[in-house]
């Protein structure tokens, strides 16, 4: 069996009644055809039905077609379902029956908190309260209940019981865990080795993990001084214009032969260097008392960190990791302001302890100091082996399932309508074909306008 399609079958025994309705609580309709039955117990079509969008939603499956697919799992869930019966799991005293019931009204109590907290109409007591009985309501009429999430607790607690007797206390080894991380770590490092953008990208912009640093990133804290606004937007909009103006030089535009010769734009003033620096100088003179002492103290030995909890305005360097380890600057990233980037790279800092001179960039003027190399490579933190640890642990326990279905199965009378299957899945290929399943542009054209229900 397909490996996602048999992770499914341990989702389904923990998923509410709701989603996933349980074989024999589930009222066959008239003529619901009968697709397989597991020691008498019949799977019909309407119940493989109910859960295909479950399967898609998930993409266990590629389309509404694959009955034998959900089947298949069914009827590994009945299977599983009668061997912790038989095997006492689901068997609980009172204590652990009272607390499945506390968990499930926890549970209960977060889902209506938080719809009431989505939906209520005003900030009041009275709102709230009128938004708690409507999840409430809403809830019931689905047919859920705090019984029934409990009940959810409750196969949770029994599965977990066959997952331990199937795993017999294993523990993923070292060189396992070593394993893992080498082969993982090597495609890491072949993604961002030689490409800091795409690194963070994905690390910072998609919040993904990496268990790989490329080299070269440095740990940088700062001290923020906000300055007057329009005296950093003038710079910053003639620096821009500067900036654009150099580039416009360095590509002159040739005429083409045989065109006219469009009359010449009126100058515009031209934006000098001198112009850039002297608006640079007043913001940064108009924190000048402020940037004196912070040298002068820096000078007399005065904790960088000290002055930063003492005159830095960035929220992000009251942050513990942040200070304990800084920002992670590269000289190629492409994260943060440029002039911060440059500051953390330039010549005044060439070792950890070193301190920039004064840069303004877009969010005011900063004063940089090289906290510490970051270290490169690839890299095992104790997130990573957790990590590491719970996939061996996952692998494991399916094999673990595997092993024991083939036993199970053979153990077990399990039947299949083939004529029905076929039939079921001949009715859906159908549906899917029908014009009113087709995306617009699949239908063809006609001179005709239809409407479409």
């Amino acid at each position: 069996m397909n490996k996602k399609l048999f992770s499914l079958v341990l989702a389904l025994m923990m998923a509410l009644a709701l989603a996933l309705p349980g074989l024999a609580e589930t009222a066959a309709p008239t003529e619901d055809p009968v697709l397989a039955s597991v020691n008498g117990v019949n799977i019909t079509k309407s119940q493989v039905a109910n859960q295909i969008p479950v399967f898609l939603n998930n993409q266990f499956i590629s389309d509404e077609t694959d009955y034998r697919a959900v089947l298949d799992v069914l009827i590994r869930r009945q299977v599983l379902s009668k061997k912790i019966a038989d095997m006492g799991f689901d068997k609980f005293n009172q204590d652990e029956e009272d607390s499945f019931l506390a968990e499930a009204q926890a549970q209960w109590d977060n889902a209506v908190n938080s719809y009431a907290e989505y939906y209520q109409s005003a900030d009041t007591e009275e709102a709230k309260a009128a938004a708690r009985a409507q999840a409430e309501e809403l809830f019931s009429s689905q047919g859920l209940t705090v019984e029934l999430v409990a009940a959810d607790v409750r196969n949770a607690a029994a599965l977990d019981r066959m997952n331990d007797y199937l795993l017999a206390g294993y523990t993923p080894t070292e060189e396992e865990v070593q394993a893992v991380f080498q082969e993982i770590g090597a495609m890491y490092r072949q993604s961002f080795e030689n490409d800091i953008a795409q690194y963070e990208y994905t690390t910072q912009y998609s919040g993904q993990s990496s268990w790989y640093t490329p080299e070269g990133y440095r740990g940088i804290i700062h001290i923020l001084l906000k300055a007057d606004e329009a005296l950093v937007q003038n710079y910053q909009t003639l620096s821009a214009a500067f900036e654009e103006q150099q580039q416009t030089a360095e590509v002159p535009v040739e005429p083409v032969e045989g065109e006219e010769t469009a009359p010449p734009e009126p100058a515009k003033e031209a934006i000098t260097q001198q112009m850039v620096d002297e608006a640079r100088q007043a913001v940064l003179d108009s924190r000048k008392a402020d940037i004196d002492m912070i040298y002068e103290r820096l000078g007399r030995g005065e904790s960088f960190l000290d002055l930063i909890k003492e005159y830095g305005e960035d929220p992000g360097m009251t942050v513990e990791n942040n200070i304990a380890n800084g920002y992670s600057v590269h000289s190629q990233s492409i994260i943060y302001d440029p002039v911060f980037t440059r500051a953390a790279f330039s010549e005044k800092m060439q070792q950890s302890g070193d301190v920039s001179d004064p840069v303004v960039g877009s969010f005011g003027i900063h004063i940089l100091q090289y906290l510490r190399d970051v270290p490169s490579g690839l890299i095992m933190t104790e997130a990573i082996r957790l990590e590491i640890e719970d996939y061996l642990r996952s692998m494991k326990e399916n094999q673990a399932y595997e092993a024991a279905f083939e036993g199970w199965l053979a153990q077990e009378t399990v039947v299949y309508y083939d004529e029905a299957i076929d039939q079921a899945i001949a009715q859906a290929q159908e549906h899917a074909q029908s014009p009113l399943e087709q995306p617009l542009e699949a239908l063809p054209e006609t001179e005709e306008t239809v409407d479409v229900p």
